[in-house]
This record gives C-alpha cells, sequence and structure tokens, in this order.
C-alpha cells in the first residue's frame, strides 16, 4: 500500500463496526488458465444485462492496490457496466512481502496482482509508461521524472479506447494525497477531464477520434466530510451470493505482495464520493437513489448518440431500442432449467448488430462513427459469447508443451463442442501474434476409452516457431528504460497501455447459431494431468535454446581480502538433443582473466560451472562487472527467463542478463563468531553479510524460542520480520531478555505491528503517515557524537553516497530519552529526523531499531550502508 493518510485495513474495520459506513469491462469471459467451460446461466445473463446498458467509467490512480475496488466493482458486478482502472504505474518502487522481487520484478508481479483482481471485480486494466521510483512527497519530482505531457498524452489515449461517461480520481491533486506520486494521479485526472471536454483536438498525433467525459468525481477517502453521494455496496450477486462488497475485497485480496489480504464480511456497507465537475451534481441526483451516472444516458441507444449523421443516428437508434427489448425480456425468461431460452433472443441481437456494423462501417467517414463501431463491436462480442453460453457451446485450445524452442515444431488441438445440438458452418483458424507458423487445422477422429469424451469438432494443426523468433518476454521490458519511463517504441498500437501483450497462438473459431454467426477466441494453453491435483494449464511461451544465469548478483571484496571467489553458472538447455558449448567470461580490465569453459548440456537438462573469480593483486575501492556468454552454433545466450510465478497470479518471465556485479569496499567487521538471523520480507541481507564475513547463521521464529543465546553475539531481525515470522511476538520476551544479559539485537525497519505491539524495550511509536527520508542524496549530519560512528569503520560524507532508491522508512516519529539517536536525516523541504538510527544500553547489553533500507542497500552494493551495518554489529563487541 503507497498512501498512507488513510488505510484500506482501517476502512475495512470501519465498515464492520458502523453498519453503512463510509469506506473512503470486462464482461464475464473465460480464463484461459481455467479448465474449459461454457459459462452456463451467468455468463448468459450477465450478457444480456450489458446488451441493455451503456454504463462506462473510468478510474485513475498512481499504483496497483490505489484503486477503489469498491466503486469497480459496484458498476461491474451491480450495474453491469464497464469498469476501467488506469494506473499510472505498475508500482515497481514498492516493497514485496510474499517473495524477493524487487524493482522490475515486482512490477511485473504486482501487474499480475492487478489481473487477478480485474478477473474478480470484472474491470479492464491500463498502464501508462511511468516507472515507479519510489516514495516522494514531491509532486514536482514526479513530474520532472514523469514529464506530464507524457502521463497527459498517454492518459488520454486511454480515455479515447476505453470512452467513459464517468472519470473517477482516488486522489487530490494536493499535498493531502501524501505520496508526490499519487498528487501527480490528481492531476492529470483533473487536466484530462478538462483536455477531453475541450472543441479542439489537443492531441491529434494519436490517431484516435477524441471522447469527451461527461462527469468527474473524486473518491471521498482524503476528505471524507465533502462527499456528495454515499452508494450502498451490501446488495447481493444471485449466482455467488456475495455482496459487492465481499467481492471488493476479495478483488483486493490478490494484492498479495502488499499485504492487502482482507476477510470478507457480510452485512450493509457504502462508499462515498465527492461530484467534481459536470454531470451528477445536486441538480442531477435523486436524494433517495443516488447514481454515480446521474444525468447521464445509460440505456444502449445512447451508443447512436455518438454518431453525428441524423440519419445513422435515427437508424442506430433504433436497432439498439429493439435490442434493449429483446435482451429485457430473455433475462426474465433464461433459468438453469431454460437457459436455451435465451439461444433465440441473443440470435437475433447479434444479427442485429451485424447490420448495424455493416452499416456503419460502409457510411461515408463522419463524427462519432469509430466510436460507435467499437462499442457496438464490444457489444457484439458480449452478444456472441452469451448466445455460445446459452446454447451449451465449449471450445478450447490446447497443447501438451509450455516451452517451444526457435525453429521447433509443436502440435495445437482445438476442441468444440455444443451440449445437446449441433453447429452449423464450423470453422476453426489458429492466428499469432508472435509471427509463428500455422498449418491447416485437420480434423480428427478422438478415440473412446476410459475418460474420453466425443465433442463435437476436434482438430489438429502444426505450428512452428520461426528460427529468428524472440524468446516471450513482456512487451514493455523489449527496450531500456529512459530515465523512469519504459520505452515503448515499436509496440503495436492495439498493446500499448495494456498490463501485457497478446498471446503467441491463439484459436478463432467461427460457427452459426440460428443463424447468427458467432466468433469465439480461444489462447492456446498447455494442458496436462498432475496426478496429484487433475489439470493443470500453463501459458505457452517460447525461450531461447540455452538459458544462462549467475548465481550471485553481487561480489564484495573488502580492500584486505586478495582471495578468489567462486561464482557459479547455471545453463539451462531447452533442446531435445545433448549439446556442448562454450563458455566466455568477462570480467573488468584490470583483472586476472578467466579463460573460456567447455560445457557439456543433457538434453532439456541442466549444468552447473564453477567460475573461479581473482582479484587484482592491488584492491582498490570501486566497482566492475563480471559477465558471462555461452556460445552455441554461432550464438550468444546471455540471459535468464526467471519465472514471476505464485498461485494467485498468472505466471509471466523477467528476462536478466547474466551479470554479477563486482564491489571492492574499504570494510573492517567487528570479531564475531555467531549472528543469528530471522529473515524479512525480501531479505537478501543474510547471505550477502555472510559473503563478506560476517558468520551469519540463518534460524526461525520457531528456532529463536528454543535457541541456546548464551553463545550468540548478535540477534538481527530482518525487515517486516514480525509480519512475516507470526510467532516473532512470542520470542519478544526472550529477545529483550537476552539482550539485558550481555546481548545486542538489531532490528530492521517493521511496520505498524511492531509500534502497537510496543515489541521495543523504550517507547517507540512509528506515526501514520509514517516518518521516511525518500531522497536518496539528501544530506545526513551527526546530531550526536557516538562510537557507533567511529569503530571499526570511521564514517564520513562518502558513506552516504550512492544510497539507492531511498535512505529509509517507518522511521520512529516519538520514542524515549533513553534512546540514542546519532544521525539526523532530512528530505528537502523536510523536518529533520532523528528517528532512522535509535540504539539503547539495555541492562548489559544493547537494542538496536533501524529505518535504515539496509534490504536495499546491501544488495545495490552500497559501501557505506556495509560499513554502518558492521558498525552497528560491533556493539556485540562492546557487550
Amino acid at each position: 500500500m503507497q498512501f498512507s493518510p488513510i488505510s484500506w485495513r482501517r476502512l475495512a474495520v470501519a465498515l464492520l463496526v458502523i453498519p453503512f459506513g463510509l469506506v473512503g469491462g470486462a464482461a464475464i469471459a473465460q480464463d484461459p488458465l481455467a479448465s474449459a467451460a461454457g459459462g452456463g446461466l451467468r455468463v448468459v445473463d450477465d450478457a444480456l444485462a450489458r446488451l441493455g446498458e451503456h454504463r462506462r467509467m473510468l478510474m485513475i490512480a498512481a499504483h496497483p492496490d490505489d484503486e477503489d475496488t469498491f466503486l469497480l466493482t459496484l458498476v461491474e458486478r451491480a450495474q453491469h457496466g464497464e469498469a476501467a482502472y488506469l494506473s499510472l504505474s505498475r508500482g515497481d518502487g514498492g516493497q514485496n512481502l510474499i517473495g524477493d522481487e524487487l524493482g522490475l520484478g515486482l512490477g511485473l508481479l504486482r501487474s499480475r496482482e492487478l489481473d487477478a483482481a480485474r478477473r474478480i471485480d470484472g474491470a479492464e486494466q491500463y498502464f501508462t509508461r511511468a516507472y515507479d521510483f519510489g516514495f516522494t512527497r514531491s509532486l514536482d519530482e514526479t513530474l520532472e521524472r514523469w514529464p506530464r505531457e507524457v502521463l497527459l498524452e498517454e492518459t488520454m489515449e486511454v480515455v479515447r479506447r476505453h470512452r467513459p461517461q464517468v472519470l473517477v480520481t482516488v486522489f487530490p491533486p494536493t499535498p493531502a494525497a501524501g505520496h508526490g506520486q499519487h498528487q501527480a494521479a490528481g492531476v492529470v485526472a483533473e487536466e484530462i477531464f478538462d483536455l477531453s471536454r475541450r472543441l479542439d483536438d489537443p492531441f491529434p498525433d494519436l490517431g484516435l477520434e477524441p471522447w469527451s467525459i461527461e462527469s468527474f468525481y473524486r473518491a471521498a477517502w482524503f476528505r471524507p466530510q465533502q462527499a456528495t453521494m454515499r452508494l450502498p455496496l451490501g446488495n447481493l450477486d444471485a449466482f455467488d451470493g456475495r455482496s459487492v462488497f465481499q467481492t471488493a475485497l476479495l478483488s483486493r485480496s490478490q494484492h498479495r505482495c502488499q499485504d492487502m489480504g482482507f476477510e470478507q464480511p457480510p452485512g450493509d456497507a457504502e462508499n462515498a464520493v465527492t461530484w467534481l465537475a459536470g454531470r451528477g451534481g445536486p441538480d442531477d441526483q435523486d436524494p433517495e437513489a443516488p447514481d454515480l451516472f446521474a444525468g447521464v444516458e445509460t440505456r444502449l441507444r445512447a451508443i447512436a448518440d455518438t454518431v453525428a449523421d441524423l440519419d445513422l443516428r435515427a437508424g442506430l437508434a433504433a436497432d439498439l431500442i429493439e435490442i434493449e427489448s429483446l435482451a429485457s425480456k430473455a433475462r426474465l425468461a433464461a433459468s438453469p432449467a431454460r437457459l436455451d431460452a435465451a439461444v433465440a433472443p441473443l440470435a437475433k441481437i447479434v444479427r442485429i448488430l451485424d447490420g448495424a456494423l455493416a452499416g456503419l462501417e460502409s457510411a461515408e467517414p463522419a463524427a462519432g462513427i469509430s466510436h460507435a463501431i467499437a462499442l457496438l463491436s464490444e457489444k457484439r462480442d458480449l452478444a456472441r459469447r452469451g448466445l455460445a453460453s446459452a446454447a451449451g457451446v465449449v471450445a478450447d485450445a490446447i497443447t501438451d508443451r509450455e516451452l517451444v524452442v526457435p525453429g521447433e515444431s509443436f502440435d495445437v488441438r482445438t476442441l468444440l463442442w455444443r451440449s445437446g445440438g449441433a453447429l452449423g458452418e464450423v470453422s476453426v483458424e489458429l492466428e499469432s501474434a508472435a509471427g509463428w507458423t500455422v498449418g491447416g487445422l485437420e480434423k480428427t477422429e478422438p478415440g473412446r476409452g476410459f475418460f474420453t469424451a466425443r465433442v463435437s469438432d476436434e482438430r489438429l494443426a502444426t505450428v512452428k516457431v520461426p528460427d529468428e523468433a524472440s524468446p516471450d518476454r513482456p512487451y514493455f521490458l523489449d527496450a531500456p528504460r529512459i530515465g523512469d519511463l519504459y520505452d515503448w517504441t515499436g509496440v503495436d498500437a492495439e498493446t500499448r497501455t495494456l498490463p501485457f501483450g497478446p498471446p503467441p497462438v491463439q484459436a478463432r473459431f467461427r460457427f452459426s447459431i440460428d443463424g447468427a454467426t458467432v466468433e469465439l477466441v480461444r489462447e492456446v494453453v498447455q494442458r496436462r494431468r498432475d496426478q496429484a491435483i487433475g489439470e493443470v494449464r500453463r501459458p505457452l511461451r517460447a525461450v531461447p535454446a540455452f538459458e544462462v544465469e549467475l548465481d550471485r548478483p553481487l561480489i564484495v571484496w573488502r580492500t584486505e581480502r586478495h582471495q578468489p571467489e567462486t561464482v557459479k553458472a547455471l545453463i539451462v538447455s531447452h533442446l531435445q538433443e545433448a549439446s556442448t558449448a562454450e563458455l566466455q567470461v568477462e570480467v573488468p580490465a584490470g583483472w586476472p582473466a578467466v579463460a573460456p569453459l567447455s560445457v557439456s548440456i543433457d538434453a532439456g537438462g541442466r549444468a552447473e560451472v564453477a567460475i573461479e573469480i581473482r582479484p587484482p593483486a592491488t584492491l582498490v575501492a570501486g566497482e566492475g562487472e563480471l559477465s558471462v556468454a555461452l556460445i552455441h552454433g554461432g550464438q550468444r545466450y546471455t540471459e535468464r527467463y526467471r519465472p514471476v510465478d505464485y498461485g494467485h497470479v498468472r505466471p509471466t518471465v523477467l528476462p536478466e542478463a547474466a551479470k554479477t556485479s563486482l564491489r571492492v569496499i574499504d570494510l573492517e567487521l567487528p570479531s564475531l563468531e555467531r549472528v543469528a538471523y530471522v529473515r524479512g520480507a525480501t531479505d537478501r541481507t543474510p547471505e550477502l553479510l555472510q559473503a563478506v564475513g560476517v558468520p551469519v547463521e540463518l534460524v526461525t521464529a520457531e528456532e529463536l524460542m528454543v535457541l541456546d543465546l548464551t553463545d550468540v553475539d548478535a540477534v538481527v531481525l530482518g525487515p517486516r520480520a514480525f509480519e512475516v515470522e507470526e510467532t516473532l511476538a512470542a520470542a519478544n520476551a526472550r529477545l529483550l531478555d537476552y539482550a539485558r544479559g550481555g546481548g545486542l539485537v538489531l532490528v530492521q525497519y517493521q511496520q505498524y505491528a511492531y509500534s502497537r505491539g510496543a515489541y521495543a524495550p523504550l517507547q517507540l511509536e512509528i506515526r501514520r503517515p509514517h516518518d521516511r527520508i525518500t531522497d536518496e542524496t539528501s544530506p545526513v549530519r551527526v546530531a550526536a557524537a557516538d562510537a557507533t560512528l567511529e569503530t571499526p569503520n570511521r564514517l564520513g560524507a562518502a558513506d552516504w553516497d550512492s544510497w539507492v532508491q531511498e535512505r529509509g522508512l517507518y522511521f520512529a516519529g516519538v520514542y524515549d530519552d533513553a534512546w540514542r539517536a546519532p544521525l539526523s536525516l532530512q528530505d528537502p523541504d523536510g523536518e529533520p529526523q532523528r528517528g532512522g538510527l535509535l540504539i539503547a544500553e539495555l541492562g548489559e547489553g544493547h537494542y538496536v531499531y533501524t529505518g535504515l533500507a539496509f534490504f536495499r542497500q546491501l544488495p545495490a552494493g552500497v559501501p557505506g550502508a556495509y560499513r554502518l551495518l558492521a558498525n552497528l554489529l560491533a556493539l556485540a563487541e562492546a557487550d
């Protein structure tokens, strides 16, 4: 969660305590990684409801998990509209509670979590090119790193693609929003509303017809006293029995890496918004029935109003009025026992939409026609899916491969089945967005046997991956970033702003039902049987013939050490035959060269190669880089495609170069024999300390409860350890006794649970919003002389150079005078803060709390962070 004035957890508690308290699309479609199914009554009912409605909303905020999920769910699930969320960034700069991804990897995970959330609440998802560079309080810094003109142009592109009548901004464009990126989202939303309503086209180069937004609201989280409308969330979905409130919290709980899991209690609840401009103001609202779309024509016929030509508009309106009537009557008639009652009306709706689209597409170009065509095409797709579900049609496209290599061929099987009926004029085609060669689909007859079902139409085709095909990767990682913007150069216009690009291969099914032509598109996925859990589906993706990675992203040498270090190269082969390749190793200039190594790899196997790296005779503080390349068949392989794969999200890959940073640091270590370390969230610190010679032993909170601490020099708790190790609270009293008896307890940043639990030995409170230093270049001064800053490393101004993203976070805001606070840190235009490093003498030992972001600095090889942490560990010597 990246905004601080109010927390989702507090909002949820408020909803539980106070009935009707202030809480401050996409139609239902098949998940390609779920087992094939027709959809049933839910899909039919949803389609019929949407075929009578024209409600479109766009929400704008800065990060994944910033969205007002309640509004999205309300519009999608209760009002059968089309809601969408535009997140300016992918949340790359946050923390990670469930894994070790940070930066690009975290952005991928959070993008997939948004996908997972949207599958539950039904909304669509969009992004701009902005890369989340981390927390800042400054709007000016945000708009310097995310240029205003870029944000506006890409937001306008989303507006013209989604075509919302209603715009909702989550954040105000003021410091009340806290995060500078939140403020920027508020600024963009205000400007985009005004720009959309201009008579001229402020963005002619987009090549998209202008679209005017009718209503503008803001979520009432930050200024609840200014709320102008309260929207009930307690109504139940007839299909799953959940309220809008419950479904919204289920959606929000997909943001697992951001600690966003929520209970889903039943009961009355409501959400609140503030009207800002356009329609929906007091004159438009019915006090007894508040509506986000008040003053907006929301019947299907409103689509005709987009067309300027009066004759075309009148004819289209008549068609849409007929569709409204057909859909309304069919929705009342359809039931689980009479699902087929919707077939004839839906088939007629498809035929009407076919005719309307044909008329518009053949008409002379005129204002609004492009919007009408897009909106009607969306409704036709919806009607086709509803018709297929009503008729009991199931379509699927599968292969037995998950990974394919350039130059390989593989089989694809398509399956089409209608329960209790026949299909007319069936055709199936394979389409490849990646440019793969697809063969013709030949009809086959499935054999009858145990657990084998017959389908109406089964076909088999061969797909060839071109020799020059690129490995599958997210489209926004095809080119290096330009500052804090992803580079979309060359990205297809239909892919820009989407979470991810299209799958490599899809099957397009065409058939007729009651004289209506239906098209269904299915992604080709791997389907396999897992003996324990049953059917497993995985997305198909191209991989290089070989992947290569190094086991250590960073090696730190102390200037006094000259021993060689061993790096392991892991090589993965995706070829079907054994092979031999050469591993070339590049080291910095002046370092002893490493001769090429021969590598033998089994078919589809792995090989591990130890590479000995020797430093030069004279070690001088500085940095360099080690890289490797595998040479096979004249090709160079230099990357590993690391899966970002969790059970709640669709898997994707993060391409990483096979490189290791080499850092030489002037670092003295205290004389310690045993340091117990409880790992925290996204915490690679223990391995990095071990690598420079600190005798770290990883322990769990449970082990800490019984560990003999008499021969432990220090106990270190990783960031957010009190959250990720639930039993750590029970061990806290033992830790305090250990410190009083002469030990050292060093606690890295914790969140509010630590402060609320009073786990520190002296008063220590973390304020809301928490104190932090966001500018990694901000000055640091010694506020009070302290031996900790002098031994064994004499710290100076240079030790605060090269820090990344931030100085620290979750500083103590209020603390007892008995704490020593040797450092004063200050953001530009901020107040000095001394709660980032607190040291307490506790009995015979010491207790340290620090919000300094060691979890970011040590992996980045920041010398001063290593030196300061070594000095803090040296308190154990004093004990």
